[in-house]
């Protein structure tokens, strides 16, 4: 079996990795949020039809692609939370071994070892639920690539 320690620190790695992802989605979607409030406050201002075509076809854009990315925030936020579970069991698991040596108790011993297989259980589902956030993170930039090759 892997030491629980080796697995608190992949832990760690992967929450560390994934917080970087969603930091990074957050700051896209507050961009996005700025830019369509900006192009709605210079609407009411601009007299060219043109730039107000423009305008209009990103506040599309926008207004599509940022439910997207809430929903990937949202399942990335899950992947996170997921993975803090994990490490918190496996942290606690290394508490109970550390427990169980000093005291030589057997059921001790059973409950650090519960502790350990809870704590990778919850790891690989937490590794689960950030794949599906990678899966769907595309879908926008998908979304905007094939819109900008239509005209």
């Amino acid at each position: 079996m892997v030491a629980p320690v080796v697995l608190l620190t992949v832990g760690g790695l992967l929450a560390n990795g994934l917080w970087f992802s969603y930091t990074g989605a957050g700051q896209a979607m507050r961009d996005m949020t700025r830019e369509r409030l900006e192009i709605r406050r210079g609407m009411v201002h601009e007299t060219r039809d043109e730039a107000l075509d423009v305008d209009r076809e990103r506040l599309e854009e926008i207004d599509v692609q940022l439910p997207i990315l809430l929903q990937r925030y949202k399942i990335t936020r899950s992947a996170l939370l997921i993975l803090y579970c994990g490490v918190v069991v496996l942290g606690l698991s290394v508490i109970t071994i550390a427990i169980a040596v000093g005291q030589h108790n057997e059921a001790t011993a059973n409950v650090a070892l519960g502790l350990v297989l809870a704590g990778t259980v919850i790891l690989v589902t937490g590794l689960g639920v950030a794949a599906v956030s990678v899966a769907g993170s595309a879908t926008a930039i998908k979304y905007a690539v094939d819109r900008s090759q239509r005209d």
